[in-house]
């Protein structure tokens, strides 16, 4: 098991994507925060995820609660999924993410995060990292989508 240099674990939850799927990942939380006192950003060092299972990593790591990102996904998702293609439903998480999101950058961030996602263009695995410092050199803002 990992550990920081006082000796404690290091702990991270890696949530998967799945579109839809992503309420039964945030019932599987609402498990995990009702057995432990606090929000799940609370109890993970760092928070990671693709697709889907990187909106929600952004969300818990802001400090949001699976409750409220529930009802997030309740009322959004159908306008999402229910696009034909997938260039009208990454239009419509784009206008969506902007409007969740806003002006959110890193040091909003309550707890470390990492959102694995493709580029189309050139076929490769792209990696953001809550701390921009450390992979760039240079301080950015968080814009997850």
């Amino acid at each position: 098991m990992a550990t920081d240099s006082h000796g404690n674990a290091f702990r991270v939850l890696c949530l998967d994507g799945g579109g839809a799927k992503g309420l039964y990942t945030l019932g599987v939380l609402k498990g995990i925060e009702g057995m432990r006192a606090g929000r799940i950003h609370e109890h993970f060092d760092l928070i990671f995820g693709t697709s889907t299972g990187a909106i929600i990593p952004a969300l818990l790591a802001l400090g949001h609660g699976v409750d409220e990102i529930a009802a997030l996904y309740r009322e959004h998702v159908v306008k999402v999924m229910a696009r034909t293609f997938p260039r009208q439903k990454t239009a419509a998480l784009e206008r969506l993410s902007r409007e969740v999101f806003a002006d959110k950058t890193h040091e909003d961030l309550k707890t470390g995060i990492g959102i694995v996602c493709t580029n189309w263009d050139s076929e490769r695995p792209l990696i953001f990292k809550a701390d921009v410092r450390r992979a760039f050199g240079d301080k950015g803002t968080f814009v997850p989508f």
